[in-house]
């Protein structure tokens, strides 16, 4: 599965920067998310490399699984209210959301949990 930008602007910045958080909107297509991206970039220090890491974010307080393309690895670094997640490709990410909504469903899910 591989996703499709939402439009040329949002497949620039992933390819040129300026590094950023791009999630799925409801049309399953990679849209740029300027809050998310400022809030990564306040919490991790630069210099911010262009580099794709496909993670899962795991919200601290509800424990919900949301796939990002994270543009740089520096960003994966901390987020005060996310744990985040890297995984060597889409697909895994990707599968490890569904295995983490699948515990939250059944409800398994936990803060220590891992997707």
């Amino acid at each position: 599965m591989q996703f499709e930008f939402m439009d040329e602007f949002d497949h620039a910045i992933a390819h040129e920067g300026p590094a950023a958080i791009f999630t799925l909107n409801h049309d399953a297509l990679l849209s740029l998310d300027p809050n998310r991206s400022r809030d990564f970039r306040t919490q991790n220090q630069g210099p911010y490399p262009i580099k794709w890491c496909h993670c899962v974010l795991v919200d601290g307080a509800t424990q919900w699984p949301q796939y990002a393309l994270i543009t740089s690895p520096a960003l994966t670094e901390k987020h005060s209210r996310a744990k985040i997640h890297v995984f060597p490709s889409q697909a895994e990410a990707i599968a490890a959301k569904e295995d983490w909504l699948d515990k939250l469903y059944q409800g398994k899910g936990n803060a220590t949990a891992n997707p």
